[in-house]
């Protein structure tokens, strides 16, 4: 199978790790073979930019885990301000699988620096006596260097490196001991309840048979069920009211543990009673709209978390429903909830009346809302405190709440999955996803030189709780920054967003930047990840922008800019929505107009009339066209149709992977080359789309497949065998898995999917020519037909929004494939995708200013 054309910037983020593991098996880390030399003064350990190419592997593994958008920044404060050039890094945590060139494992304590807590790196200076270093950070130069060699000082050979300690407890978190609680909503109809029993029951069979297991349904109230009756369902139900131990109407005594455990049970002794449970569930025989059914959601998830952190042990007594005394909560981690439902909270705790969900400016119950909020709140630090995660699986066209659900996952670690029905949902990668978590209690520090500042942190992490120092993760990290954060969850698929800045005009060289990462591995024992870079400082702006990578660059400001929305509830306020996309267009102009070269003179006789619109550099064409699809995207724009929709969104992107977040904002589109019996990607506008065609949309959260009407529906065809090992190919590993759409031309979905290519309307022929090159070939006849097919739109082209925003585009919006090609961070994945490709990229000169 052969997919011609550049797909990168199409990878999922466990497409990319997976190859990349396999790149890292054919190579390991050499020593070099020239050992450091030191003299009687206090040198610096040689430069990492100094070894041979195939001696710094680990260097390149250290990129992949933090990614600059730039390792050169101006000395100039205010001229830096002024470029507006997006400045930070991209943190991935778990970028690829363990392999042997991976960074140094070093199983001792690192060495810190005594004054500000740094650790000991390539960029240090020691002494001849190999018996102190001085720290690039804080520059004391007391530190002991802790090893007696230092030729053998990982540290000082490698930007990256692992620290392991075993726990002192021995005890290890071990992932066959993860305990799930299925939270299943029943107030679906019959047909999509015995789907979603079909699905649950496939997941059950996916997961390790260790896994210990609990069934919880809700509806008007809940229902506990025992897992240790064969032959027999029994369940425990508690009043849909119910929210915690502090109600006044108390559920069950229910037990959680061992040895003769209720409501739980490992999956290796509870598989047939588990299913004989799920196969009898029964749809609500109320009346009414679904999104109307009563739905205890909030008393369903208090019960779940209550159970989960509620002791081991119990009694030899089962006492009856409604007693007063409950078990004291205790953490037992690790542990995650799968929420499915169908609807929103309509009783109970967390309920909120139907029209705050639909109103679009605004909750119209401002109270019931808050009142919501904070129970939901309090669920969330209730979870964080006993180590669950809590994904939810949405299924329907009813609005969830997302807002509220979406702060519930993303403090806890979980993740939200939303699909339309629940034939959509695939068992197998629901599976994956549940066991996607790789350690727990994770942290992350970031040190930097004097002169750069950390401006903001975007992803899934919490605040430090400064009670964890000396303590789980942090034992060895007792000096945190005050950019020190907590991660929610550490798993595949995550970025961070980490913002930089220069504080004060640079006199010096060099800068440095080490992040610290920690957290305790499911198999046992305490890992941290330490990795050091150097930034050089220049006083020229075009060298800048020539070593910007504009495709991290771009994600860098889009995190920021989601984060924004959500802070601002522009998910539902479209009103604020509507104001950071005219900000993001300003910022657009603003540094368009300084990589151009700026007003220069005319900017004295502006007076007389205003300056002419700055042309758009090549080098920038790819980051504004990213920018463009991000304002008039779903995250921000009126593609979406709810607020829900647009929540999920902005929750989904601030925790993406750098190639899954290039891809929420700018798709990529593939179409069915006949002639050559293969899919293509091509530039991503609704010119491409050709109703004889067969079109894979990848918009990173999902991917909408389209048969032409030359294809049909022969499942022999070679379009549609090819569609499906394409999706196959970009699903393989992506975590949250992305929903996967099949539509036809009558199907609703094909507005939606057309929404988000570029439109050309209102472009003239030559405009959509050079914008798609392909068009070029076609006869007269045939360009207005495929003017024709185009769906009409009000919405302005890429040229029509650049020009509103005093920007000139002519001749700078090209092949958009071509200019994805010269994106570092997607160089990185065609390396390890194709061999053609990476040989074709390897031969390309970089652009030049």
């Amino acid at each position: 199978m052969v997919y011609k054309g550049y797909q990168a910037g199409a990878v999922a983020a466990g497409d990319c790790q997976q190859q990349m593991a396999s790149f890292d098996l054919q190579q390991s880390y050499q020593a070099p073979s020239v050992p450091p030399t030191f003299s009687s003064q206090q040198t610096p350990v040689p430069a990492i930019s100094s070894l041979s190419p195939d001696q710094t592997y680990a260097e390149s593994v250290a990129a992949d885990i933090v990614s600059l958008t730039s390792t050169t920044v101006l000395r100039s404060r205010y001229s830096l301000s002024k470029a507006a050039v997006p400045f930070g890094a991209l943190v991935t945590p778990l970028p690829i699988i363990h392999s042997p060139s991976l960074p140094p494992l070093l199983q001792r304590s690192p060495t810190v620096c005594d004054a500000c807590g740094a650790y000991l790196n390539a960029y240090c200076k020691v002494q001849a006596n190999n018996v102190t270093w001085q720290c690039c950070f804080c520059h004391t130069s007391s530190n002991p260097v802790g090893v007696t060699d230092l030729r053998s000082c990982a540290e000082l050979r490698s930007e990256a490196v692992d620290y392991f300690q075993q726990d002192m407890t021995g005890q290890a978190v071990s992932q066959a001991a993860e305990t799930l609680a299925l939270v299943v909503d029943i107030t679906a109809g019959a047909q999509d309840l015995q789907a979603a029993k079909s699905l649950l029951i496939e997941v059950l069979k996916q997961l390790p048979k260790s896994w210990r297991l609990m069934l919880i349904t809700f509806s008007s109230a809940v229902s506990v069920y025992q897992l240790v009756h064969h032959g027999l369902v029994t369940a425990d139900v508690v009043s849909g009211e119910w929210q915690s131990i502090s109600s006044r109407q108390k559920p069950s005594q229910l037990y959680f543990g061992s040895p003769e455990p209720l409501h739980v049970a490992a999956l290796q002794s509870c598989q047939d009673a588990a299913e004989q449970v799920i196969s009898s569930w029964r749809a609500t025989s109320i009346t009414g709209p679904s999104r109307e059914q009563p739905r205890c959601l909030g008393a369903a998830l208090a019960v779940a978390l209550h159970l989960l952190a509620a002791p081991k042990q119990h009694p030899s007594t089962h006492e009856s429903i409604g007693s007063d005394a409950l078990p004291v909560p205790q953490a037992c981690r690790p542990s995650r909830v799968l929420l499915v439902t169908t609807g929103p909270a309509t009783k109970g705790p967390g309920w909120v009346p139907l029209s705050n969900l639909d109103s679009r400016q605004g909750p119209e119950d401002p109270q019931a809302s808050k009142g919501a909020a904070q129970f939901f709140q309090g669920l969330a630090q209730q979870a964080a405190q006993a180590g669950v995660a809590v994904d939810v699986v949405a299924v329907g066209q009813a609005a969830v709440n997302v807002p509220l659900l979406g702060a519930l996952t993303q403090q806890t670690g979980g993740a939200i999955f939303t699909h339309q029905r629940f034939e959509e949902v695939s068992g197998a990668g629901l599976a994956n996803a549940l066991q996607r978590r790789q350690g727990v209690e994770g942290f992350m520090d970031v040190h930097t030189s004097t002169g750069l500042g950390v401006t903001h942190v975007t992803g899934p992490i919490t605040p430090l709780n400064r009670a964890n120092l000396g303590s789980n993760s942090m034992q060895q990290h007792t000096k945190p920054t005050m950019n020190a954060c907590e991660l929610v969850s550490v798993e595949t698929g995550q970025g961070i967003a980490v913002g930089l800045d220069i504080t004060r005009d640079l006199q010096v060289e060099h800068l440095c930047m080490q992040v610290i990462l920690g957290w305790r591995s499911l198999e046992g024992g305490w890992l941290q990840r330490v990795v050091t870079q150097r930034l050089s400082t220049t006083g020229s702006l075009q060298t800048v922008l020539c070593g910007t990578d504009w495709g991290l660059a771009a994600v860098v400001a889009g995190k920021r800019w989601v984060k924004q929305a959500q802070a601002k509830g522009a998910a539902q306020d479209r009103r604020a929505a509507q104001g950071l996309r005219k900000q993001i267009g300003q910022h657009v102009s603003q540094v368009v107009s300084q990589a151009a070269g700026g007003p220069s003179a005319w900017g004295a006789l502006t007076w007389l009339a205003p300056p002419p619109p700055a042309i758009l550099p090549p080098f920038l064409q790819n980051f504004v066209q990213v920018m463009y699809q991000l304002q008039r995207g779903p995250m921000l724009g009126e593609v979406a149709g709810h607020a829900d929709e647009r929540a999920i969104l902005h929750t989904s992107f601030l925790a993406a992977s750098t190639p899954v977040a290039l891809l929420m904002m700018a798709p990529a589109l593939y179409v069915y080359n006949a002639p050559t019996a293969a899919f293509q990607q091509v530039p991503c506008l609704d010119l491409a789309i050709q109703t004889d065609e067969a079109i894979v949309l990848d918009c990173g959260s999902q991917i909408f497949m389209r048969l032409g009407l030359q294809t049909g529906d022969d499942p022999a065809h070679s379009a549609q065998v090819d569609m499906q090992a394409l999706v196959q190919q970009l699903v393989l590993d992506r975590v949250p898995a992305p929903s996967l759409l099949r539509i036809d031309q009558e199907s609703p979905d094909l507005r939606y999917m057309a929404a988000r290519l570029m439109p050309t309307w209102g472009d003239s022929p030559e405009e959509q020519q050079q914008q798609y090159p392909a068009l070029l070939s076609l006869t007269a006849d045939h360009f207005v037909t495929v003017q024709q097919q185009r769906m009409p739109t009000d919405e302005p082209s890429f040229n029509k929004w650049a020009r509103s925003f005093r920007v000139n585009p002519t001749g700078a919006v090209d092949n958009l494939v071509t200019a994805m090609q010269n994106l570092s961070v997607t160089n990185l994945v065609a390396k390890h995708e194709t061999p053609d490709i990476a040989a074709k990229e390897d031969s390309e000169q970089p652009l030049e200013v």
